[in-house]
């Protein structure tokens, strides 16, 4: 019997190819407006968001459009804050990024509103790479780590994450709707992860 609560690669991101290739294999292929970058290891294996119209664009798959549980990891190099910078977001359905005041902050849209969980501000060092991952499974556990340090933690029962939504699809380093909430900063890897529906409907 198949686990409805395991976690299944559905994208991964790794920017040392002047295009954005899923590694997962399931196509998940990202179109970049932010150009390459140096990344962790000092070669060009990031991409470089400017803060005004940069972004990484994934159209929505089966694989990202179906419900279910999930889980998000970034690597990301933040160079300014003072808004809300988006890490990754998919439309209609979840979204992980940093507050102006260096909080963590995700969240899942279900029954027409956002709920979600943050951490107190000042975690987000500038300048610096660190991978920030946001996880939600389908029994209600939000949780958000730090370089795999459970940074925060919170629990609502709202059944599955839904799918990520045409026409705007999953974005990296930018909200969705428009030019705005822009990383500043670099990305040089990004896992998705997802579960199969818990229930039916």
């Amino acid at each position: 019997m198949i686990d409805p609560h395991a976690f299944g690669l559905v994208l991964h991101h790794r920017y040392g190819n002047p295009e954005p290739h899923d590694l997962s294999g399931h196509g998940n292929y990202g179109y970049a407006t932010a150009g390459r970058a140096m990344g962790r290891d000092g070669q060009l294996t990031g991409r470089q968001f400017d803060g005004v119209a940069s972004r990484i664009y994934v159209r929505p798959s089966t694989t990202l459009t179906r419900p279910g549980g999930l889980r998000a990891d970034v690597s990301v190099l933040v160079e300014e804050l003072g808004h809300r910078r988006t890490l990754i977001e998919g439309y209609l359905s979840f979204a992980l990024f940093v507050e102006g005041d260096g909080a963590i902050g995700a969240g899942i849209y279900r029954y027409k509103e956002w709920s979600g969980v943050q951490t107190p501000p000042g975690l987000v060092p500038l300048g610096s790479w660190i991978t920030v991952s946001f996880r939600y499974t389908g029994d209600g556990v939000m949780t958000l780590s730090l370089n795999d340090e459970i940074v925060a933690e919170s629990y609502r029962q709202l059944g599955d994450a839904a799918g990520i939504e045409w026409p705007f699809g999953l974005n990296i380093g930018a909200w969705p709707d428009g030019d705005q909430r822009i990383l500043k900063g670099r990305v040089d890897e990004v896992r998705l992860w997802r579960t199969r529906p818990s229930r039916v409907g």
